[in-house]
């Protein structure tokens, strides 16, 4: 038998409206319950400020210094989270959607005010320096991870009863449920176990955008869903530059 595919979704066909907007909820449904990830295309993040960023980030790591030293790093910083943060506003409209709730669920109840941060650096999804698997101990908020890698890094996603790799599609970006998306749907999302391949080193560090709730959001659960069991996953992590966005 074939291993199993990580999902590649492309969400531009969300904006196009019905029916094109629940066969993508369905999609994106479908991929964060049963691998917990996937990749995605037709994000609108401009293809530029990406490539900027990987650059501008690399001078960051290598350097260790930004602000008139490093120019236009800021202000790449803060466009490149103004996109993202978007981005994550609609994916959750579609997960809504994908369970049967409205649209703006997740922005009433829980990211009307989400809580942001940007990290570059080695250790974009929480891994030991040792690459073991991510299982957010620590007590992490994380909603959602939306992360850009650069050649030669890779990752690998634990799909049933192993990793696999998280195949090369050229200008996507891989987004993972978070461990509070798993608890609020009671395990009907899943928190993937994943892990970084390094590889030789990079001038491109990874950018890794974490997506949480609000300071003030309460985290009740929705309605009980039938499924999985829910699972408690915490995170720790370490990065070279970090900013709440």
């Amino acid at each position: 038998m074939s291993p199993p595919q990580l999902p590649t979704i492309d969400l531009s066909l969300f904006d196009i409206g019905d029916p094109w907007r629940d066969h993508v909820a369905a999609q994106v449904d479908w991929a964060a319950s049963t691998f917990g990830a996937f990749q995605l295309v037709g994000h609108n993040i401009d293809g530029a400020l990406i490539d900027m960023l990987l650059e501008l980030g690399g001078k960051y790591v290598k350097r260790g210094v930004a602000g008139p030293d490093l120019p236009g790093f800021h202000d790449t910083v803060r466009e490149y989270a103004t996109s993202v943060t978007g981005l994550g506003h609609k994916l959750l409209a579609a997960m809504a959607r994908g369970l049967r709730l409205d649209d703006g669920f997740f922005a009433d109840h829980y990211t009307g005010n989400a809580t942001t941060s940007l990290r570059i650096g080695d250790s974009p999804v929480a891994l030991s320096a040792a690459g073991q698997p991510d299982t957010d101990e620590g007590g992490s908020r994380r909603l959602l991870t939306i992360l850009k890698l650069s050649h030669p890094q890779h990752l690998q996603v634990r799909l049933q009863d192993d990793f696999v790799d998280v195949p090369t599609v050229p200008g996507a970006l891989y987004c993972a449920v978070g461990p509070v998306l798993q608890r609020l749907t009671h395990g009907h999302y899943v928190c993937a176990q994943q892990r970084l391949i390094r590889g030789v080193d990079s001038e491109r560090p990874p950018l890794c955008f974490v997506f949480e709730p609000g300071m003030g959001a309460s985290l009740t659960p929705l309605a009980v869903m039938p499924g999985r069991p829910a699972a408690d996953a915490t995170a720790s992590a370490s990065y070279a530059f970090a900013a709440r966005c």
